[in-house]
């Protein structure tokens, strides 16, 4: 579905996922992340977890964390020191926690610059694949990342409410 450009909305600070997750990378997992070419859908022909944190506040955002399965398995042995099955709920709890590092390091920047935000507890899933679908009135980003654990993507995704409750 395409989306008209006049209704697209600003994401302010989104900048602030990407620092974040080089940051992390480093301090939490030991490993460079570097922004690179999305290398498309064949790394992800064994799946992907996603995991996604709710960002309430100032500004109104869901954060994603996308990793392949050979990413995740390497992310979440170098995060948490030990090796982690990816068809295990382990593999769940490990990449939740490695997101919810992200977001609160997220939250801490945007404290710096003023805008004052609560998190939610991460949503973590196995997949086949990574697209991220947006309707009207909606707008993301999405950046992938390269580093010795492998390649990865993060990103924003913000939509305006119709005003309808269901």
């Amino acid at each position: 579905m395409s989306t008209d450009n006049a209704t697209q909305i600003e994401l302010p600070h989104s900048d602030a996922v990407r620092d974040a997750v080089k940051e992390i990378l480093q301090t939490a997992c030991a490993s460079q992340a570097t922004e690179c070419e999305d290398p498309g859908s064949e790394v992800l022909a064994d799946g992907v977890i996603i995991a996604v944190i709710a960002v309430m506040g100032d500004v109104e955002w869901s954060i994603f964390l996308g990793l392949p399965k050979s990413t995740a398995e390497t992310m979440a042995q170098a995060f948490c020191g030990f090796e982690i099955p990816y068809d295990s709920e382990d593999m769940g709890d490990a990449i939740g926690e490695v997101t919810n590092v992200l977001a609160g390091n997220v939250k801490q920047v945007l404290d710096k610059r003023g805008v004052k935000v609560e998190i939610s507890l991460p949503s973590v899933m196995r997949v086949q694949g990574l697209e991220v679908l947006k309707g009207r009135g909606s707008s993301s980003t999405k950046t992938c990342f390269g580093s010795q654990l492998g390649t990865f993507w993060t990103g924003v995704v913000a939509g305006k409410s119709s005003g309808i409750i269901a």
